[in-house]
């Protein structure tokens, strides 16, 4: 389904009736209260805003696992949100279906008011999945205060000032108006200052989780591995295998190359070049680019991999192998290479059912193919090539 459809989820968490603005709000990046003001405002232009909550209601897709990914919040697609109602509001007007100015005008910069009020109470809230860095959010808390308190009462003051109205009811209204001025200037500092005090306690919390999160990690894995290293000073290969399989791991924590999907080639692959490095007290570079679905065809390239990678760490007399996959949209390769002694094909033992066996046989019958390039003292390469024709759909990234 395209991200730019006007699709959506109902959000069960927070919702007032049955979800839609909200969930509307969170799939396409708009503030939930800017969604909700537009429908209150279209409510009173001819019902319109109780069509659109009720179409929406209809449409709204139950699964949200169905859905593209949630678009980040973005002002300008609040702007463009107020943009269109004020527009909608604008043809409704033309048509008749109106409640007259003196209503619809006062009404709307109270809702204004109540929007930019409400944008102020929400920065107080936690924030839900990302971390608030020091020049994001509540840069202005106090001044988002006092516009929409005077929005409030200059939509009051509107409404007090038609000749529609009593005597009564206009000194009533001018009342409210000042107190609403009057409250904001008397604890907009102080609710500014909560603000600011909430988002500062947030980015503290936050940082002090990363930082016990970092030292865990080091502490569980950098620093037992030095330990290790200290007691195998006196053996090179044994402290090498422990640095090698620290810088992995260390290296997949940084990067987040351990967040693999278990059942993906890429995976395998890498689980490969570990597996031989482990065994055969070789340091093994493997590059993946690009991922796959694995299935019966990348089982048998994964282990003709396995099988180059072994032949090399036996054989070559090297310490080092490099391993480089790459699944493109029409094909997957692998390729196995060392600078080891080389061997000439011909010379090959008959017994010798590795390359013919493991290698060649397998890639055939997976309906690939492979080729071994190697001659004496200069190294063996071994390039396996499976078409894409043959394989599962590519993993989400």
């Amino acid at each position: 389904m395209a991200t730019g459809t006007l699709t959506f989820a109902p959000l069960d968490d927070g919702r007032i009736l049955a979800g839609v603005a909200g969930g509307f709000a969170r799939q396409h990046g708009v503030h939930r209260y800017v969604v909700r003001g537009a429908l209150v405002v279209l409510t009173f232009a001819a019902g319109l805003g109780l069509v659109l909550y009720a179409l929406g209601a209809v449409v709204a897709k139950p699964d949200a696992g169905s859905l593209p990914p949630p678009h980040p919040h973005d002002a300008r697609r609040d702007a463009s949100v107020a943009c269109i109602a004020f527009g909608v509001l604008m043809v409704v007007r033309t048509t008749g279906l109106w409640l007259g100015d003196a209503v619809m005008v006062p009404l709307m910069i109270v809702v204004v008011g109540v929007v930019v009020l409400a944008l102020v109470r929400s920065d107080v809230a936690p924030a839900a999945a990302q971390v608030v860095s020091a020049g994001q959010a509540n840069s202005h808390p106090r001044a988002r205060l006092f516009v929409g308190a005077a929005l409030i009462a200059t939509g009051l003051l509107v409404a007090g000032a038609s000749n529609r109205v009593s005597n009564t009811v206009r000194v009533g209204v001018v009342a409210t108006a000042l107190s609403v001025i009057g409250i904001a200037v008397v604890l907009g500092p102080w609710i500014a200052g909560l603000v600011q005090s909430a988002t500062e306690e947030r980015r503290q919390r936050i940082r002090a989780q990363e930082r016990e999160a970092v030292a865990a990690h080091l502490h569980d894995s950098v620093l037992q591995t030095l330990a290790l290293i200290q007691r195998t000073a006196d053996d090179p290969r044994r402290t090498a295998s422990l640095a090698r399989q620290q810088e992995h791991e260390l290296r997949a924590w940084l990067y987040g190359d351990d967040t693999r999907v278990a059942g993906s080639f890429a995976a395998a692959i890498e689980a490969v070049g570990r597996d031989v490095e482990l065994r055969y007290d070789m340091r093994v570079d493997v590059v993946v680019v690009g991922d796959a679905v694995i299935d019966d065809p990348l089982v048998a390239l994964v282990a003709a991999t396995r099988e180059a990678c072994v032949n090399a760490a036996k054989h070559s007399g090297e310490s080092r192998i490099a391993v480089y996959a790459e699944a493109r949209d029409d094909v997957v390769e692998v390729f196995v290479r060392d600078r080891g002694v080389g061997f000439d094909r011909a010379d090959l033992a008959v017994d010798r059912r590795g390359i013919a066996g493991s290698i060649e046989a397998r890639m055939a019958t997976a309906g690939g193919s492979s080729m071994i390039d190697s001659a004496p003292g200069s190294g063996t390469e071994v390039q396996l090539r499976l078409p894409r024709a043959t394989m599962s759909r590519t993993v989400s990234s």
